[in-house]
């Protein structure tokens, strides 16, 4: 069984630690007997012995995986640091319990280093999927913490182990994916998404006359909008001032305001409505002054025939209009 074909959504490396005899075993424990492993932290996964063999082997095509000094291989290496192997883990077997076994070939120093009590304990690297399921092998580390190695693996995945799967789930939400879906899926949905944004933004460099404008001719079009606005609230203004003066006029020949009280009631028409109010008032208001007259009520006025003068009018047979014209003035 090949790592493409396994079945799991996303991949997590962890490690447990056993701890190693100073006789420097060949055979050592690397997965303790299944079905589930429940770490010294609480966390739990499951395996199948056989499975993940299968998968590591596939996974290695022949090569060997490393034992290491404090998982160098998966924490320095892939910085570019030196990570030298404390030997390569060379057969596998499923022991007698169910658990599964590696044959070790130490490296000299590692030897020494074993039989010296310098690393007491052996931290397997695994892969497992969001469910928790073991999937194979990565690499074997000489280590001296009994417990999970989370702080040291923790500099390779941020921000914590157990934040992992919890993270997939919530990128498979993120992406509408279902909780089986594979890092195929989840891979085209996140390449579905470029491929919009790049759409997008190809929409934007070539935009559709149908739905947008040239900016030069929006500005040209919003100031002739502008400039209409301008044209017709001063037209509005011309045509309610000429309407004020009208009312004025007209009340002061009327009598109903007087000259002294023009700019007070100007004013006020020019208010929100000021203009009806005053009409009213126009309407309801006694006379206060005497009617003014025009200059040609006023002419009218100082020409008009007294009872000898309309009398003698009528003698000649004339209009008062005509006596005016032909006796009045000839007289003057």
């Amino acid at each position: 069984m090949n790592t493409q074909n396994a079945p799991h959504n996303r991949t997590t490396s962890t490690a447990l630690c056993f701890e190693l005899s100073a006789d420097v075993p060949d055979w050592v424990e690397v997965l303790p007997p299944g079905p589930s492993v429940v770490g010294r932290d609480g966390r739990t996964w499951s395996y199948d012995a056989a499975e993940v063999l299968a998968n590591t082997q596939a996974h290695v095509k022949g090569a060997e995986l490393p034992f290491d000094y404090l998982h160098a291989t998966e924490l320095k290496a892939p910085q570019g640091d030196e990570a030298p192997a404390a030997g390569w883990a060379r057969e596998y077997r499923i022991n007698a319990q169910g658990g599964i076994d590696a044959r070790a070939e130490w490296t000299q120093k590692a030897r020494n280093a074993i039989s010296e009590r310098e690393y007491r304990y052996l931290s397997p690297v695994f892969l497992y999927d969001d469910s928790g399921r073991i999937h194979r092998f990565s690499s074997f580390g000489l280590v001296n913490k009994p417990n999970l190695v989370i702080k040291a693996l923790n500099a390779e995945q941020t921000p914590t182990l157990e934040n992992i799967p919890m993270l997939a789930a919530a990128i498979r939400a993120a992406l509408g994916l279902p909780e089986n879906a594979t890092e195929e899926q989840a891979v085209a949905a996140i390449q579905a998404l470029k491929d919009a944004e790049k759409t997008a933004l190809n929409s934007e460099k070539a935009p559709s006359l149908a739905l947008y404008v040239p900016r030069a001719d929006y500005n040209h079009l919003e100031q002739r909008a502008v400039n209409a606005e301008q044209t017709l609230a001063q037209r509005d203004k011309d045509q309610l001032t000429t309407a004020i003066n009208g009312e004025i006029d007209a009340a002061l020949k009327a009598g109903k305001i007087t000259p002294a009280t023009k700019a007070y009631h100007v004013a006020a028409c020019q208010e929100k409505g000021g203009l009806e109010r005053f009409r009213d008032f126009v309407k309801a208001a006694p006379s206060v002054t005497d009617p003014l007259l025009d200059d040609r009520q006023i002419e009218t006025t100082k020409t008009a025939l007294n009872a000898e003068q309309q009398q003698a009018a009528q003698m000649l047979g004339m209009s008062e209009a005509e006596y005016l014209k032909d006796v009045l003035k000839e007289a003057k």
